[in-house]
């Protein structure tokens, strides 16, 4: 009896191992299909690639699942609420600028034009900056002048996706995450097309001007340029002499997502003014979570997951 116990354990094991296996595959290939879509020119052979890149699409799909995990909310962005929401407040400088943001939004305009749903998913973010500037503070009862403090404010808000459910809208912010990732691989190979146009450029004006130089040292170092100029017009023509180096870019991006963006939640405290407080500060604070982006190109950025209702969207249009 408990043999056959096991042995039916083992099969639903083996069921389900395969179902799961199955459902990473096509989820997957439903991303890598989605990129020929809209970058297959710019990256070749991405088609016939499919299959082998299923791993490491998975690999980078847990590594955005972890970074969009690290987002906080939904919260709610109603105007109403920008002198009683912390996150409101410190995020824009009033209410009307609130109120300015989702007017502004084509995203939540056409959702609602296109949606019965009485709210809308989506995600906000925006460039967090820091300005130092000397102040007073408080140690005990003591009030110490010319303290170096960091201003915290915001600039750039946008309203990004939104959807009528939260698992959809991270969903979208995902793709996204990937095709920025497969972009930066097409640039790669773009920049070493346009480095090895510029280089048989060169090439061709050297060769044009060889026969201009009638001096020995002259001819000795136009030639010397000439040569040198071929030995990289054939090494970076190396680089792109089969599919697979292609393809090669986006694997190096996909091997190591980590470098080229990254996402960690940060806990800001500040005071009425939108001065950040330390721990040990006994100044009224507003404390709220945010994740802050990083990409290798040196751009940051600071998102939350937020939920507009419609009848405060609608009054804004």
């Amino acid at each position: 009896m408990n043999l056959f116990r096991h042995f039916r354990q083992r099969l639903v094991y083996k069921s389900a191992l395969k179902k799961r296996r199955l459902r990473i595959k096509a989820e997957s290939l439903a991303v890598i299909d989605q990129m020929v879509v809209s970058l297959g020119k710019k990256l070749p052979y991405l088609q016939s690639y499919r299959t082998e890149l299923v791993p490491l699409i998975y690999r980078t799909s847990r590594y955005l699942d972890t970074m969009l995990d690290s987002i906080p909310g939904p919260a709610e962005l109603d105007p109403n609420h920008w002198d009683k929401d912390p996150l409101i407040h410190s995020m824009f400088v009033s209410e009307k600028h609130t109120r300015e943001l989702i007017a502004d939004s084509e995203p939540l305009r056409r959702f609602f034009q296109g949606s019965k749903s009485k709210i809308a998913y989506a995600l906000l973010t925006a460039e967090k900056r820091e300005k130092t500037i000397s102040g007073t503070e408080f140690v005990g009862e003591i009030v110490q002048r010319d303290v170096i403090q960091k201003a915290i404010f915001f600039e750039k808000q946008q309203v990004t996706m939104p959807t009528d459910d939260l698992a959809k809208t991270r969903r979208q912010v995902k793709y996204q995450l990937f095709s920025d990732l497969f972009k930066q691989a097409a640039e790669k190979i773009s920049e070493i097309k346009a480095f090895k146009s510029e280089l048989k450029r060169r090439h061709d004006v050297i060769t044009a001007k060889m026969p201009l130089f009638t001096d020995k040292e002259g001819q000795k170092k136009m030639g010397e340029l000439h040569d040198a100029l071929e030995k990289q017009i054939e090494e970076i023509g190396a680089t792109l002499d089969s599919p697979e180096d292609y393809i090669s870019p986006l694997k190096d991006l996909l091997l190591n997502p980590q470098i080229h963006i990254s996402a960690r939640p940060v806990l800001l405290k500040l005071n009425s003014m939108g001065i950040l407080l330390n721990d040990y500060s006994k100044q009224k604070a507003k404390e709220f979570l945010l994740a802050e982006f990083e990409s290798s190109a040196g751009k940051r950025w600071v998102a939350t997951w937020i939920g507009v209702e419609r009848e405060s969207a609608t009054q804004q249009f």
